[in-house]
């Protein structure tokens, strides 16, 4: 009989927390039920991680690097032909995303009490925003930002907030509420960057 090695076992553990994450609320799990769901004895689960938040963190980090892949994949160039076109290309991805992952959805939007993890979610959309604001750069000539503010990051998590809002209230995010939040962060946005903005490059060098 073939031993199942340790990466098949994570992928189990993460595969039951999606599971679980589906059915109930992140503060309804614990590390037995996780052991349950996937079949394992729970000092197996305790041998990968030593508590339910340190799994979700872990988790978490796999959010993170799809949020960084949505970035560089949800700009289409052809299409932007104003700054608002960014900040809908950008908000309409990541709606899409938190709608169809459970432990997005339910870690970074819903209620719960790991502290840790919305530490790291704010330190993450500090290095996304300095990632957005290169996206805008490439196409617009963008001014001068306050280096004390990361006017970006503060973007994301305002959109965040009604996201979140739209979750506990409907279970989802909402087309009419996704729509508030980017009218929400263009407003802001526009506190800093003029509504006639200036391309950086011609259309035709980001296109080809």
């Amino acid at each position: 009989m073939r031993k199942v090695t340790t990466e098949e076992k994570l992928i189990r553990i993460h595969d039951a927390v999606v599971q679980l994450m589906e059915r109930r609320e992140a503060t309804d799990i614990s590390m037995y039920d996780v052991a349950k769901e996937c079949g394992m004895a729970t000092s197996t689960v305790y041998h990968h991680y030593p508590n339910i938040e340190n799994l979700f963190h872990n988790l978490l980090d796999d959010v993170f690097i799809d949020f960084d892949s949505l970035l560089s994949k949800c700009i289409d160039a052809e299409h932007v032909s104003h700054w608002t076109d960014i900040n809908r290309m950008i908000e309409t991805a990541y709606v899409n995303y938190y709608n169809n992952n459970p432990i997005a959805k339910k870690l970074i939007l819903g209620r719960h009490t790991f502290t840790e993890l919305g530490h790291a979610d704010t330190e993450n959309d500090l290095i996304l925003g300095k990632e957005v604001e290169t996206i805008y750069r490439q196409f617009f000539d963008v001014p001068q930002l306050p280096q004390s503010i990361n006017v970006f990051a503060i973007s994301l998590q305002v959109a965040d907030k009604i996201y979140s809002l739209s979750y506990r209230q409907h279970g989802c995010i909402t087309p009419e509420l996704a729509n508030e939040a980017i009218r929400l962060t263009e407003s802001y946005l526009q506190l800093y960057i003029p509504p006639i903005c200036q391309r950086s490059v011609p259309i035709t060098e980001l296109t080809h």
